[in-house]
């Protein structure tokens, strides 16, 4: 099997202790570029899904949960937040 990235150790401790708060700050500690070797994704499709987090697939969080380890709900909760927190551009 092919060693993942020791980072994604640490971005797990994060999660797993509730420091990381928001989606966002997964890419503070494993950036962008280290998702996209591992799993392939485009670089540009991939900062379109944090950008709209609400186009994740159920596939993507599951994938992503393994890469980190966690539990996808976990994974799930904070692109929820995400999507909560992005504006509607409704007034």
């Amino acid at each position: 099997m092919k060693v993942k990235d020791k980072r994604f150790n640490a971005l797990k401790t994060y999660i797993d202790s509730g420091e990381i708060k928001a989606f966002s700050e997964i890419f503070e500690i494993v950036p962008k570029v280290v998702f996209v070797k591992e799993t392939g994704i485009n670089f540009v499709r991939l900062t379109e899904k944090i950008k709209n987090p609400e186009k994740f697939t159920v596939k993507e969080i599951l994938a992503y949960s393994q890469l980190i380890n966690i539990d996808s709900r976990k994974l799930y909760d904070l692109i929820v937040k995400a999507i909560e927190k992005k504006p509607t551009g409704k007034k």
